[in-house]
């Protein structure tokens, strides 16, 4: 998985290409925490680039849900995939995102 970042002021974009899945899932979790370290307000996963997401993506974007909002931040994700966000829809946590900032599907 490739991963590039852009920081906003204090909103943090990150750009994913490739696959979500175990093998790359602690890469994008060691940039959360590095990201979480950062004194910023958003971080938004831009998942136009991913192909397919497992169960230990999902567990990532999880993780960044929960400490983003247990720190008043937000937390985005913008422009995925029908297969990406199918399988966001069918594990049920679209709504989450939605609750704390928009879920872009690039549509």
């Amino acid at each position: 998985m490739k991963i590039h970042e852009e920081l906003n002021g204090r909103r943090l974009v990150l750009f994913l290409k490739g696959n979500f899945d175990e093998t790359s899932s602690p890469v994008v979790e060691e940039k959360l925490q590095e990201a979480l370290s950062r004194d910023i307000d958003s971080i938004t996963f831009n998942l136009k680039g991913v192909e397919y997401i497992s169960s230990a993506g999902i567990r990532v974007l999880i993780m960044a849900y929960k400490k983003m909002v247990k720190s008043g931040k937000s937390v985005h994700m913008a422009e995925m995939s029908g297969k990406v966000r199918d399988m966001l829809e069918v594990v049920g946590i679209l709504p989450l995102f939605a609750e704390t900032g928009r879920v872009d599907t690039g549509a």
